[in-house]
This record gives structure tokens, C-alpha cells and sequence, in this order.
């Protein structure tokens, strides 16, 4: 039997919004990722600084602000989402809200070795300066 209607040439769904269960794992996977770009930037950033003259305890104080500062943040960040991803239900608002964590994560990773490898090494000139 034909249809009255003809063929569908298109059909006409509402977009489905993706499982929140899976938000939890994406953001464990953001959060290791931004930790190995950010120590890096850091072991980069610190080692031209070293051959650049600063002193060799720089190196110390970038590890200790890589584990006192970046490693809980990200934790507590990934700990969150995973926590998060297995209470509530899907929604277009709590997929914008894990974007926007995404986004802060990375722009925090990338930039703030940078800022703390130049706010370093013009406080170590600043104290250079008034020590002589």
C-alpha cells in the first residue's frame, strides 16, 4: 500500500541532548590534559629562565607551585564534574556549564605559567635591584 503522504524527506526530531554520564570521564580527560600542558609550559618556561640567569631555586618553587597549587585545582575540578555527571540529568544548561569549566581549565593552564614565569623573574630583577 502507498502512503497518502509520500516519503519523508526530511525529518523533523528535536535534538536530543547527550547523557550526562559521560561528562564525568570527558572532564578527567580534560583535567590530565591541561596538567601535562600546564607542566610543560612550566618546565619550559622555567628552564629558559634558568639559562637566563635566574637562580636554580626556581626550579624548586615551580615544582612546589605545580603540587600545591595545579594539581588540587585540577582534582577538585575533575572530582566535580564526575560527582556531577552521576546526580543530575542531562541538560542543554549543564553541558554549557561543562564547557565553560573546559575553558576555564585550559585558559588557565595555558596561561598562567606564563604569568607566574614573568611576574618571577621581574620580582627576582626587583629585589636585585634594591639588594645592590
Amino acid at each position: 500500500m502507498a502512503s497518502a503522504f509520500g516519503p519523508r524527506l526530511w525529518r523533523r526530531t528535536a535534538t536530543s541532548v547527550p547523557a550526562a554520564r559521560s561528562l564525568g570521564r570527558r572532564m578527567t580527560w580534560h583535567a590530565a590534559a591541561a596538567l601535562l600542558a600546564f607542566a610543560a609550559l612550566q618546565i619550559w618556561l622555567v628552564m629558559g629562565a634558568v639559562a637566563a640567569g635566574a637562580p636554580s631555586a626556581f626550579i624548586v618553587v615551580a615544582l612546589v607551585m605545580l603540587l600545591a597549587l595545579a594539581l588540587p585545582v585540577a582534582r577538585s575540578t575533575e572530582r566535580r564534574w564526575y560527582h556531577l555527571s552521576r546526580q543530575a540529568l542531562a541538560s542543554w544548561g549543564l553541558h554549557a556549564r561543562f564547557r565553560r569549566d573546559v575553558r576555564r581549565l585550559w585558559v588557565a593552564a595555558l596561561t598562567l605559567p606564563f604569568l607566574w614565569i614573568s611576574g618571577a623573574m621581574a620580582a627576582t630583577d626587583a629585589i636585585a635591584a634594591i639588594t645592590r
